[in-house]
């Protein structure tokens, strides 16, 4: 099966970052929790992961600062993003994703199913 892509959740809400957490788990992914921005920030850092899911709405600056400062590292800007929000996606929103290369948003609740298959297809696992 080759190695296994390891995926950071970035979201301050536990209780639906440990739902997305098993749901990844399910299909093979090891996955790794930041409950903040600064914390997603420095797990980047530290890390390597295959892809990111993003929160926008979070303490210490939000997803849109986590990747801006991302966005500007050498070996991880690439990072495949996908933003899950409870926020309206409205212009700026969609400005800001397409400006920091974000592969897909969804917006809570959100069809899981769909979700899965999308992180499947950005890692190239479908």
């Amino acid at each position: 099966m080759g190695e296994i892509k390891k995926i950071l959740v970035v979201e301050d809400e536990l209780g639906f970052a440990k739902m997305v957490k098993l749901r990844l788990e399910s299909v093979g992914y090891s996955v790794t929790i930041a409950g903040d921005a600064y914390t997603g920030t420095q797990e980047i850092f530290r890390n390597d992961y295959d892809l990111i899911v993003l929160d926008l709405m979070m303490p210490a600056g939000g997803g849109f600062s986590l990747l801006e400062r991302t966005r500007k590292i050498p070996n991880k800007a690439d990072i495949p993003v996908v933003i899950v929000t409870g926020k309206t996606v409205d212009d700026e929103v969609k400005r800001l994703a397409s400006e920091y290369n974000v592969s897909e948003i969804f917006t809570k609740p959100y069809n899981s199913v769909e979700f899965v298959d999308k992180i499947k297809s950005l890692l190239k696992d479908a």
